[in-house]
């Protein structure tokens, strides 16, 4: 799989239905993929089958004794229950539960943004995702040096 970037806008048609870009189909390369709600918990997010099982879920649940953690049942009933498989039809169009697509603002006929993530896809309200830009006030420099920092330890 490749990298999945790029900013994209696409419009929910009446049915329900999303169009992915070619570009983000091409990178997918996959019949099927996941839509799970955001971690920030205003957007959705979109990845492969095989990265969502042996990739993002394997931290969530990574030893037997995972249940006995209270946290991790919380993050498991969060992010993985609501998680749904969607087939990619022929024309690229998947289409998203409408109570998940409701729960971040995304209706039948709106608009939508499309940001690829590296290895998801965030589906975002694009007036929410104004809101969240704006209230981001660190610059992408300060960012990374956090990042850095936390790594280096």
């Amino acid at each position: 799989m490749h990298l999945l970037t790029g900013m994209y806008t696409a419009r929910v048609d009446e049915k329900g239905r999303l169009s992915l870009p070619s570009r983000l189909r091409a990178a997918l390369s996959s019949e099927e993929v996941v839509v799970l709600p955001g971690l920030d918990g205003n957007h959705l997010m979109l990845m492969t089958p095989d990265y969502f099982e042996n990739q993002f879920c394997v931290q969530i649940i990574s030893t037997p004794l995972a249940l006995m953690d209270k946290e991790k049942r919380q993050l498991m009933r969060k992010i993985i229950s609501p998680a749904q498989y969607l087939d990619v039809d022929s024309a690229g169009r998947i289409n998203i539960p409408q109570s998940q697509r409701e729960s971040v603002g995304i209706s039948n006929k709106s608009e939508c943004l499309l940001m690829g993530t590296g290895y998801a896809v965030e589906i975002w309200n694009p007036e929410v995702f104004a809101k969240e830009d704006e209230d981001c006030t660190e610059s992408v420099s300060d960012l990374a040096q956090k990042i850095y920092e936390e790594e280096k330890n």
